[in-house]
């Protein structure tokens, strides 16, 4: 049985998956560079979640493994949400935050073909129908019945092939006995540190033109409700399950297109067929069964 507080732990990591595209979109509209936002929400996630563990005696530090694991993780997470942010710029986030949330659905396309997963046909089912959500998302978009096509919206399916890689490596290649927290601290400082010659190189704070001093305040706040964010997913992890956690997925989907609604516009009936389908497509996912496959 679900009690009241992991209910309002899903609500909110569900509700803080859905105002993550705006974000990308203020940031864009203010000339925030996209270092500054990898550099200052990951450190500033890390620390926090680092003085969480010292308080609850976990070793975030650990040894090497640990650390080449943040790392890696870094790196592959950084590469989608660099281009997530840009490709913000481009693409309205009613439609970024749908492509986005095809995520689970790919993450399974590939753990089929490698063969981490059998196929199971409401799985496969729901890979259809994502593909059918794409296509309605692509076809309908102004211009494309016309013969112009949207190339940052097609480009921005990149993301969700790319966040699949990072689960990918998550999976296989978490250290032993590992705390969750410890990982995301881990990972978040690592986030940071390997984004900082891009700063400095590319936009460093001394360079004239730079966002002003009180543009910064939504980083600030995004790094407040990603920390929240993090505590809200590995707590669901731990005590509920990966199953239970990802379905939160139903609500940060219509969230985000919903709050990107509301603040930028740009709804028309396509889009709300393209989500409906999307939800299908999630649903059929995340209950299907795949098992893995045995050891020969």
């Amino acid at each position: 049985m679900t009690s009241p507080r992991h209910l309002s732990l899903f609500v909110s990591l569900g509700l803080f998956w859905g105002v993550s595209p705006s974000l990308y979109r203020h940031w864009g509209e203010v000339g925030m560079p996209v270092s500054h936002v990898i550099v200052l929400t990951g450190l500033g996630v890390g620390v926090v979640l680092a003085l969480i563990c010292h308080y609850r005696g976990i070793d975030w530090r650990g040894d090497w493994r640990l650390q080449m694991f943040g790392l890696g993780c870094a790196v592959l997470m950084n590469v989608p949400f660099a281009m997530g942010l840009f490709f913000a710029r481009h693409v309205p986030p009613t439609e970024l935050a749908l492509v986005i949330s095809t995520a689970p659905i790919v993450n399974y396309l590939m753990a089929l073909i490698s063969g981490r997963e059998n196929a199971a046909a409401r799985r496969l089912a729901a890979i259809l129908m994502g593909f059918a959500s794409t296509a309605i998302l692509v076809i309908t978009r102004e211009g494309m019945l016309s013969g112009e096509i949207s190339w940052w919206l097609v480009a921005s399916f990149l993301l969700p092939l790319l966040y699949s890689v990072y689960n990918w490596f998550a999976a296989i290649w978490w250290p032993p006995r590992v705390h969750a927290m410890a990982a995301g601290v881990a990972e978040s400082i690592w986030s940071g540190i390997v984004a900082l010659p891009f700063l400095l190189l590319f936009a460093p704070p001394w360079a004239a033109a730079q966002p002003a001093a009180a543009a910064y305040w939504t980083v600030l706040f995004a790094c407040a409700m990603w920390t929240l964010e993090r505590i809200a997913f590995f707590t669901l992890i731990q005590e509920k399950g990966a199953v239970f956690t990802i379905q939160a997925v139903y609500l940060s989907t219509p969230a985000a297109v919903v709050i990107a609604l509301a603040i930028y516009g740009g709804a028309d009936i396509w889009l709300f067929v393209s989500l409906a389908v999307l939800m299908v497509a999630l649903y059929l996912n995340n209950t299907g069964s795949a098992a893995r496959p045995t050891s020969a």
